[in-house]
């Protein structure tokens, strides 16, 4: 099984691949754009992204709506965007506390302290990250969903 994670900004996304093999990646787009073209690039990078990584299931930062409304609504447009043209995928949603104490250890981790994850946990992501820290935030999404897929192969149903 393949799996996608995502981070999603208003004008960029970071992705991490997990399949034969790991594979972060990241999109800008170019903030002069109209806003429908930006959303229009976003995502078909990433329907391109999970057709060329053969992915199965995509684990999506899910937005937060916070104090600064509009900056809300614009991740609200790109996660749109993104989960329709994925629609052929299983797209699955995960809040930010969520994934970050599954994975690192406590739903309020900074970027340091997701970063110095990626670093002692899976170091040979780290250089593959690089500096970009939506890469980091992306492979852990990727890792988040790699637990719950594991735990769910090994569910049986009891007999009724």
């Amino acid at each position: 099984m393949a799996l996608m994670g995502v981070d999603i900004g208003i004008h960029k996304l970071a992705l991490a691949c997990f399949g034969i093999e790991y594979h972060p990646d990241s999109w800008s787009v170019d903030p002069e754009l109209s806003r429908a073209a930006q959303l229009h690039h976003l995502a078909s990078y990433a329907h391109d992204l999970a057709g060329l990584m053969g992915v199965d299931v995509v684990w999506i930062e899910d937005t937060l709506v916070g104090n600064n409304v509009k900056y809300s609504i614009a991740l609200a447009e790109t996660k749109g965007a993104v989960m329709a043209a994925l629609s052929d995928y299983d797209v699955r949603l995960v809040n930010v506390g969520t994934w970050k104490k599954q994975v690192v250890g406590a739903g309020n981790a900074n970027k340091d302290a997701v970063r110095d994850y990626i670093h002692v946990t899976h170091p040979a992501y780290a250089p593959l990250c690089g500096d970009d820290q939506d890469r980091y935030d992306a492979t852990c999404i990727g890792l988040y969903g790699l637990q719950i897929m594991e735990r769910a192969e090994g569910l049986r149903l009891a007999p009724g």
